[in-house]
């Protein structure tokens, strides 16, 4: 692989990825986007470093990339729309996996990140396209107005708390 074709401001092939993910921390975004109905918009993941399962919307922060323009391009490459968000996070946390995935041959590859959560709003307009997929596709966007059975244990962790509070009626 020459280093010349190699941008990191637009991201890295994934054996870089792993790589550069294994030496150091990874920085999320992700977002918080709930309707007037106080549900909450999930999408549907299937890798090998987190699993199967509901997570929300999130993506990596790219190098000299800013994270207002981190939070749009996960909001178009995840949703398929731009949205409007609030400047603040709503929290920053950070996660240590140490628990063994005897899948992985690199244990630390995506294992500690810091997260940003931001409350995003859609437009009024927002249709979900999901075409012919299946549930259980990864991409795969759905509405929730209670915890599902099947949210990602990175994002219990990260985030149950607060899912915790929005469904039982309580603002975050």
């Amino acid at each position: 692989m020459r280093q010349e074709s190699i941008n990191p401001c637009e991201g890295l092939p994934e054996s870089l990825f792993i790589l550069a993910s294994s030496l150091m921390p990874l920085v999320n975004i992700d977002l918080f986007i709930t309707d007037a109905d106080r549900r909450v918009l999930l999408t549907w993941r299937d890798d090998p470093y987190h699993g199967k399962g509901w997570h929300i919307p999130g993506g990596c922060v790219r190098l000299q990339e800013s994270l207002e323009t981190r939070i749009q391009k996960t909001a178009k490459n995840e949703l398929g729309v731009e949205v409007q968000f609030d400047k603040n996070p709503i929290v920053v946390r950070e996660i240590i996996n140490k628990q063994e995935r005897p899948w992985l041959e690199n244990q630390l590859a995506r294992s500690h990140n810091i997260s940003f959560l931001y409350r995003a709003k859609l437009t009024s307009h927002f249709v979900i396209k999901n075409g012919n997929a299946d549930e259980h596709t990864a991409g795969y966007l759905k509405w929730f107005d209670r915890m599902p059975a099947d949210l990602l244990p990175v994002h219990i962790t990260l985030y149950g708390d607060l899912l915790q509070k929005w469904f039982s009626g309580e603002n975050v």
